[in-house]
């Protein structure tokens, strides 16, 4: 596992000193069968923060997983809208890793289908904030409208920067309440929490020598994400220093040997000061940055899996609380 962080972080060092942009086409194949298109809101559908940039709504693709949802057969079950990791700058929902915990989210919540929205990238010259959390809103109004899928079924997912991108959804659908009906839960798998300068500087982190995750890495995203007119400080870029009222059950996996550890544990404590917020914090021993997409590439299958079948029981608690309350 040690030569497995060592060897990743020198790919991201690497990927972060060369700048590499991550192709994002709306040409399905070669998976045709499972991506599919959502188009832009209704435009009264975005408003502050996503109406306050030149950056406009637009088209993007996704993947389904593992195959492409039935809106007239898949009647009952979970269905999720899970968000890749990649510090905003790389990674995409057609690479395998990137799939892998989404896989297990369907085997084991268990889920009918999983989306993976490829929204913009950073790394790319119209991705900067808001693009990405615009293309979030887009996939989950496509869910809700174009897909028929009920929200009390549908179930936010999110891995690094892509926990961040749901917990900024999730931000903005509360602040403006009413404009879509808000998910059942969200899971946060290692959810990137401080885009700051202090927060990026990981290398001289305690857990530096057990994770993968580097300076040059997140420095490159979040530099690039964010906008030259918007404070790092600000909730929607740094969550960490800004709890609010989630409206939904959250469920968050952090690994005990991640550099995101501390923050990870902070952030969990200030959503707990909000008497409604319920959190479940899951820690996955010995675990690096975002074992739920890199279990399988690091030998932590066993503890990926376990983590999951952690979300299913939290998930299920709560929706038995919720029947019994109903039926009182």
């Amino acid at each position: 596992m040690t030569l497995c962080n060592h060897l990743t972080k020198i790919f991201f060092n690497l990927l972060s000193t060369i700048k590499s942009r991550t192709p994002r086409s709306l040409d399905g194949s070669p998976q045709a069968d499972v991506f599919s298109l959502a188009d832009p809101a209704p435009a009264h559908l975005y408003r502050k923060p996503l109406s306050e940039s030149p950056i406009q709504p637009t088209t993007i693709g996704g993947i389904w997983v593992p195959r492409r949802y039935d809106r007239d057969n898949d009647t009952d079950g979970w269905v999720v809208l899970h968000f890749h990791g990649g510090a905003y700058v790389t990674l995409s929902p057609r690479l395998p890793t990137s799939q892998y915990g989404p896989r297990m989210l369907c085997k084991e919540l268990p889920a009918t289908a999983v989306f993976c929205p490829q929204y913009r990238l950073a790394s790319s010259t119209d991705g900067t904030f808001p693009a990405a959390l615009q293309d979030a809103l887009t996939a989950y109004r496509y869910m809700l409208e174009d897909q028929g899928i009920a929200a009390s079924r549908l179930i936010l997912s999110g891995d690094s920067s892509g926990g961040h991108l749901a917990i900024s959804l999730l931000r903005y659908l509360n602040q403006h309440i009413g404009l879509l009906p808000l998910p059942a839960a969200a899971l946060l798998h290692s959810p990137w929490l401080d885009l700051t300068e202090t927060g990026t500087q990981v290398d001289a982190n305690r857990h530096a020598s057990t994770d993968y995750l580097s300076t040059s890495l997140l420095q490159w995203g979040a530099q690039s994400f964010v906008p030259n007119d918007i404070s790092v400080e600000t909730a929607y870029m740094s969550p960490l220093k800004h709890p609010f009222a989630a409206g939904v059950p959250l469920w968050l996996q952090v690994g005990s040997e991640e550099v995101f550890y501390d923050q990870i544990l902070e952030f969990v404590d200030g959503m707990k000061r909000f008497r409604d917020n319920e959190c479940e914090l899951y820690t996955v021993e010995y675990g690096m940055h975002d074992v739920f997409a890199v279990g399988g590439d690091f030998g932590m299958e066993d503890q990926a899996r376990k983590a999951v079948l952690a979300a299913r029981s939290f998930l299920e608690r709560k929706r038995s609380g919720e029947e019994q309350a109903a039926a009182e």
